[in-house]
């Protein structure tokens, strides 16, 4: 004998009706995805390296230069500055503000030209 609950048709479709239902993010929730290509855009105008992203909505991670990568998780940019030896933060709604400080981290360095003597 089965029990009342078990085998009652109302509660299967209640059951399946919650399952079938999906839960969105409200329209202004913050997206990860949008923000570091935002950043992207930013740093591909003033340099001309490839620059490699991958992520969602939820976290992004972009590649910057070797062992500098950029992520992106609850409104906020996070990298590793390797001029002040610590993770630096700035705020996702800002890209051009972070640009401006992944700028020196972002380009190459110039080659030095050393002058030399000449032989007579």
């Amino acid at each position: 004998m089965s029990h009342w609950r078990l085998n009652n048709p109302r509660v299967s479709r209640v059951k399946s009706a919650l399952a079938r239902r999906v839960k969105h993010k409200p329209r202004h929730a913050f997206c990860a995805q949008r923000a570091i290509t935002a950043l992207l855009g930013e740093l591909t105008a003033s340099t001309s390296r490839q620059f490699y992203w991958s992520g969602s909505s939820d976290m992004a991670v972009m590649s910057v230069k070797h062992d500098v990568n950029v992520w992106c998780r609850d409104g906020r940019f996070f990298w590793n500055d390797l001029f002040q030896g610590g993770t630096m933060s700035h705020p996702a709604s800002d890209p051009v503000g972070a640009a401006e400080k992944l700028n020196p981290v972002a380009l190459p360095p110039e080659p030095s030209y050393r002058s030399q003597p000449v032989a007579a």
